[in-house]
């Protein structure tokens, strides 16, 4: 079971949706928790946010946790990390839509994390998915198994994950007949912008 943050609506009564908040690589649930107190549990109502760490420590050392080895930024190893981690992420997710008694499940994923997020379109149960400055690594000759619509976020000067990135990824959704669309942000480099998470948080509320 992963470690993790659970923050509440400020305006809550009962559980309507689940959002699950996957870290970047390097850091931790903790480094978006404060992110859920003073803006996510404003806006989104009767919403349980959950801030999962990351099930390995990070390979280039520190204190921070990786989803994934991440070294070369290749198709494979992208691949073969997904392959590892996904499963446990949704055993997590499975198990918090018993522990909450909520099955309206939304990611949001940031680099790495929203790598992972987008993977999760190849297990049931996921309604929506923000990604911010990811790539989507699509399986060979796959097909998704979720009926999820999808926000691309991406910063068109990012130079840790090239735009380019996101609008392989709407091509590669297009492809797996995913409904999507991409939020372009500008001058914002490689990071979310309030402009990021306010839309953000409307598409999750749409």
């Amino acid at each position: 079971m992963l470690n993790s943050i659970t923050i509440r609506s400020q305006n809550f009564t009962d559980p309507e949706r689940l959002v699950v908040i996957l870290h970047g690589y390097g850091t931790s649930g903790g480094d978006f928790a404060e992110v859920g107190k003073i803006f996510l549990s404003k806006q989104l109502d009767n919403t349980v946010f959950l801030f999962p760490d990351a099930p390995y420590e990070c390979g280039h050392g520190g204190c921070g946790k990786q989803w994934f080895d991440l070294s070369e930024m290749s198709y494979s190893e992208l691949r073969n990390g997904l392959d590892l981690v996904s499963p446990i992420l949704y055993d997590y997710i499975k198990n918090s839509i018993v522990e909450h008694g909520c099955s309206n499940v939304n990611l949001i994923g940031f680099s790495q994390g929203a790598i992972l997020a987008f993977e999760m379109l190849y297990y049931h149960g996921i309604s929506k998915i923000v990604a911010y400055s990811g790539i989507f690594a699509i399986k060979e000759n796959s097909q998704s198994l979720s009926n999820a619509e999808v926000l691309i976020v991406h910063s068109d000067d990012d130079e840790v994950v090239p735009y380019k990135n996101a609008t392989l990824a709407k091509e590669n959704l297009d492809t797996l007949r995913i409904k999507s669309r991409i939020k372009t942000c500008h001058n914002i480099g490689h990071t979310i912008s309030v402009e990021g998470w306010t839309t953000g948080v409307a598409f999750l509320k749409g």
